[in-house]
């Protein structure tokens, strides 16, 4: 049995006043579950989830804003996907964005047939602190 350790960083400031975002991360890599991380992020600021599986590290980094997706207030998310290294090195697998509508799961797949492949399904929820 695998046990993931999540460590959350929030970067620039707190994410419990003004403007956030509720956000819901599923992650596979290759079509294997990752991780289901859970994180509140203040609007346009960084967020860092960290986790280690056996010996390998991972991390997602998202920044959300609001944008307008199909004519409705929309929640735009950039994500920077990767591995760190023992040496403390980031190596960058896939920065998907993604836009969807509050509350609305969202799903996005990077990568070819045969080689890494990325699913990244994101729920966002605007909170108010």
């Amino acid at each position: 049995m695998r046990v993931l350790g999540f460590a959350l960083a929030l970067i620039a400031g707190s994410a419990f006043a003004g403007n956030s975002y509720d956000l819901k991360i599923n992650l596979s890599l290759n079509g294997k579950h990752v991780a289901s991380p859970r994180v509140i992020v203040k609007a346009g600021e960084k967020a860092t989830i960290t986790q280690r599986v056996d010996s390998q590290e991972s991390f997602i980094e998202v920044v959300a804003t609001e944008s307008e997706a199909k004519n409705a207030p929309g929640i735009m998310m950039k994500f920077i996907v990767g591995y760190i290294q023992k040496n403390g090195d980031r190596t960058i697998i896939s920065q998907p964005q993604i836009l969807t509508n509050e509350n609305f799961p969202s799903t996005m797949t990077v990568g070819k047939i045969g080689e890494e492949q990325l699913s990244l399904t994101v729920q966002a929820e605007r909170k108010s602190f």
